[in-house]
């Protein structure tokens, strides 16, 4: 899959001085999946395009590197950079013999509609994420709301900010407070 790491190198070679620095800062913050380790602060210094994009892809693979690449553009507000890369990929993905979607969909956004309509204890599901996923002004703000489903809704307002940890977090309030509801979920 070697159109990947073109993908990424052209991605990269397309951003400033400024933004290519700003990209190594947020790559060395952005949540990675487990088992994954960062890149050490003084390898991405002084690195070209060329040479990150090398290392992305020798300490990621491709398909990795390619998604973390995408979620660092998106992080910097280049949402436009971010999905011509991944439609690039998408492409490249679509021609090769095993069709592997790039990100696989998390429980909490697959199932969205049936929580809405179903998780009854709300408020036991945000006492558990105040102040991890939720800052103060976002918890008073769902619970506000008069219904468990408008609570919901509201609460998933928040989620396209959300990493893969809040989501995990939200899974796990899920399972800790509605753990048939989950359960009936997973199966379906």
């Amino acid at each position: 899959m070697g159109r990947a790491r073109d993908a990424i190198l052209e991605a990269l070679e397309n951003l400033t001085t400024e933004e290519l620095k700003k990209f190594k800062l947020k790559l060395r913050s952005v949540p990675l999946r487990y088992g994954y380790g960062r890149i050490p602060r003084g390898q991405l210094e002084g690195m070209d395009a060329v040479d990150l994009t090398d290392k992305l892809v020798s300490f990621y693979l491709e398909e990795y590197g390619t998604e973390l690449t995408v979620t660092v553009l998106h992080d910097m507000g280049m949402k436009e950079m971010a999905q011509q890369l991944q439609d690039v990929i998408l492409q490249v993905l679509s021609r090769s013999p095993v069709h592997l979607p790039l990100t696989p969909e998390h429980f909490v956004d697959r199932h969205r509609a049936a929580l809405i309509q179903r998780v009854t204890d709300v408020d036991g599901v945000l006492d558990a994420l105040y102040g991890k996923v939720l800052r103060e002004e976002q918890y008073q703000a769902v619970r506000a709301e008069t219904t468990s489903p408008r609570k919901m809704r509201r609460l998933f307002s928040f989620a396209p900010s959300w990493n893969l940890t809040c989501k995990d977090l939200l899974l796990q309030a899920l399972k800790d407070t509605q753990p048939y509801l989950v359960s009936d979920l997973e199966q379906s």
